[in-house]
């Protein structure tokens, strides 16, 4: 039992005078930015590192907030100044993808509501070996006049370089982010120059010379020497595209990357647009993404004018065509009569007229700007915007194409892909 006594009571009284004569710790109040709903992509972070944004037309957002730092950045906080030009520092760390990444600066208007987000020196070489979505802990701290500093850390979900998002919404408005896909093109792969070989010794070309020839039958010999290439490695198409994680605001697809799509032989719609489009941009030939309601295949010019425009449809690589060759406008003459019984040229002959047959279809959709359900996503455009390809960093090595008697027909195999359609 312990005895409350005249000098442990004096004790208490001082002690509780000396609480009360001390000053309250005064904290900054904040809220955190998490990237899209706790969501981070890998592949957004990427390709759009070195995308300028036009200047600001104003120094508010939608929501009345000023904006400070970097306007593309995903992560900061939202805070109110107290006073006129008040300095303020935001930290933000996150080892296993960024470095230490500040701002400082000032809150110019007392009551005023901020929001801060420093430019994050993220780890990009870790971020493109990504492919497992997971989460990571960020760490936010914020000091404000002379408050004491304050710290929040959060735990949010990292997304597979693999995940592509292609519509945001934030406070019921959509956002299309389509260009996303042209990431997934690198014609700078190292895979693309080993098919390339492949392609050439076939001997359908000697060479590839995108539009040097100025005519748009070598443009389609080129497009079919690839095209016969993959039919060559047993590519087919598969359906995959669901992403391990969900997000109520953000829609995206798993698409695999082009080491993934050559060495193991499947693509699915995007997966296959990409890898054709990856090839042709590294021959000279300029690629477009076709976008229509659930579904991606490839288009392309056959002149350096941009004046006339072929389209392939993707998820024919790889089928079996027990039909004669359909007769398609300008690829009479294209390669010789011993090609033509090649199934290889049946499924492109095919795949030329669906895709072409679906671009006449949806013309007047292309060229609503205001149906994003309908797009023609240039390679070109996307690279002057700045959106950069996804860099190879796996340890996967070539897999040689088979070769001989070990080269499989695609018509001894089951197809595994189901249709997308």
């Amino acid at each position: 039992m312990s005895v409350r006594g005249p000098m442990s009571v004096a004790v208490a009284a001082l002690f509780g005078f000396l609480l009360a004569a001390s000053p309250a710790i005064v904290h900054a109040e904040f809220e955190t930015e998490k990237g899209w709903n706790g969501h981070l992509f890998s592949s957004y972070i990427i390709a759009t590192a070195t995308v300028q944004l036009p200047e600001a037309s104003g120094d508010e957002d939608e929501d009345n907030t000023a904006a400070l730092g970097d306007r593309q950045g995903l992560l900061g906080v939202t805070i109110e100044a107290d006073e006129d030009d008040q300095p303020v520092k935001v930290t933000i760390t996150c080892d296993s993808i960024m470095e230490p990444s500040a701002f400082s600066g000032t809150l110019p208007k007392a009551g005023e509501t901020y929001t801060i987000n420093p430019k994050i020196k993220y780890k990009f070489d870790l971020l493109a070996k990504r492919s497992q979505t997971g989460p990571v802990t960020v760490t936010y701290k914020v000091e404000i006049g002379d408050e004491e500093a304050e710290e929040k850390t959060e735990t949010l979900t990292l997304r597979s370089v693999n995940d592509c998002p292609f519509i945001i919404v934030k406070d019921e408005q959509q956002r299309d982010v389509s260009f996303m896909f042209a990431a997934y093109v690198n014609e700078q792969h190292p895979f693309v120059d080993r098919v390339l070989r492949e392609a050439l010794d076939t001997q359908i070309v000697d060479s590839f010379t995108g539009y040097q020839a100025k005519d748009k039958k070598e443009v389609y010999r080129q497009a079919y020497a690839l095209w016969h290439a993959l039919s060559q490695r047993d590519v087919r198409y598969s359906s995959i595209t669901a992403s391990v994680a969900e997000s109520e605001s953000v829609a995206s697809q798993h698409v695999r990357m082009i080491d993934e799509s050559i060495n193991n032989g499947q693509a699915n719609c995007v997966d296959g647009s990409v890898l054709l489009a990856s090839l042709l941009r590294k021959v000279g030939i300029e690629p477009m993404l076709v976008m229509v309601p659930g579904h991606c295949y490839l288009a392309f010019w056959l002149d350096a004018e941009g004046k006339e425009l072929a389209a392939l449809e993707t998820t024919m690589i790889g089928s079996v065509v027990e039909d004669e060759t359909i007769k398609v406008d300008g690829l009479d003459g294209v390669v010789g009569e011993d090609s033509r019984d090649e199934n290889s040229w049946k499924t492109f002959a095919a795949a030329i007229a669906t895709g072409v047959a679906n671009l006449n279809k949806n013309a007047k959709n292309f060229k609503d700007a205001k149906n994003s359900d309908y797009q023609l996503i240039s390679v070109r455009a996307a690279r002057k915007l700045g959106i950069l390809p996804i860099g190879f960093q796996s340890n996967q090595k070539f897999v040689a194409a088979p070769t001989g008697d070990a080269a499989s027909d695609p018509a001894d195999g089951d197809d595994d892909g189901d249709s997308k359609e």
